[in-house]
């Protein structure tokens, strides 16, 4: 299994406002939801990368942040050390929030110097984060969220996620026609765990950063083999009927998996 890289990289500086991406540093100046789809489903990808995630220290070691506490408290997301300090980290927030809270809550936190940047919520997968602890199965799916944002090449594109909790659930939408792949593990452990299975479109419509794109310093491996060898169907358990096409329930022993369609 190949170690993770130290990621370091920053959000692209400039992009196209048609392309929904989410503000630097995490402004609040949209959601990143496509205003056709329903919210908790549709975002918008764009992460070069994870910062503070090593191959030997989770996102929970030395990043002011804590699964103990809530975002929105002095102690489970600091402004004095780790990720609120740096651009990177701040980006990484960003996607954190994105992840964990649904539409119409947010948290504001300052940086170091005392300026503050809003963050919004956007699917939803773990919302008791907000005020309290972030237990196994937050973890998990706040993991394989921040992990299905990841665009090695900073290039956002709109992106369709299922996953098994209700408000995100198991439904296709004709507009994301691509499933691209599947996200899961636990970033918040030492060492963390990073893994990602190939979709059976995933080399169709390939989006550069991404899954089929020959991806460099990406977070995550294949944990089934070779990525032209195998596939998420070939390994992992299909969610329920008649939502077998939608997505996963389980994956190489994780429970809690995200599956991401692309246009």
């Amino acid at each position: 299994m190949q170690t993770f890289r130290n990621l370091r990289g920053v959000l692209a500086a400039t992009m196209l406002a048609s392309a929904g991406c989410a503000a630097p540093d995490g402004e609040s100046t949209g959601t990143g939801i496509q205003e056709s789809e329903a919210p908790g489903l549709s975002s918008t990808n764009g992460l070069v990368s994870i910062n503070g995630l090593s191959s030997t220290n989770g996102l929970s070691s030395t990043n002011g942040l804590s699964t103990a506490n809530g975002l929105s408290s002095t102690n489970g997301l600091s402004s004095t050390n780790g990720l609120m300090t740096t651009a990177a980290g701040r980006a990484t927030v960003s996607y954190l929030v994105r992840c964990a809270l649904p539409a119409g809550r947010s948290i504001t936190k300052k940086d170091q110097n005392g300026v503050s940047y809003t963050y919004s919520g956007v699917l939803g997968f773990a919302p008791e984060w907000e005020t309290g602890a972030c237990g196994q199965i937050c973890q998990d799916y706040v993991s394989a969220c921040l992990m299905a944002h990841v665009n090695t090449a900073g290039v956002h594109i709109p992106l369709w996620l299922t996953a098994y909790p209700a408000n995100i659930g198991f439904t296709k939408s004709p507009t994301y026609p691509h499933q691209e792949g599947s996200f899961f593990g636990n970033l918040f452990v030492s060492p963390p765990k990073a893994y990602y299975c190939n979709g059976k479109d995933f080399d169709v419509s390939v989006v550069p950063g991404r899954i089929g794109a020959n991806q460099t310093g990406a977070p995550y491996t294949n944990v089934f083999g070779a990525p032209l060898s195998t596939y998420c169907a070939d390994y992992c358990t299909a969610a329920d009927y008649p939502n077998a096409a939608g997505g996963y329930k389980a994956c190489a022993g994780f429970n809690h998996v995200v599956t991401v369609f692309r246009q």
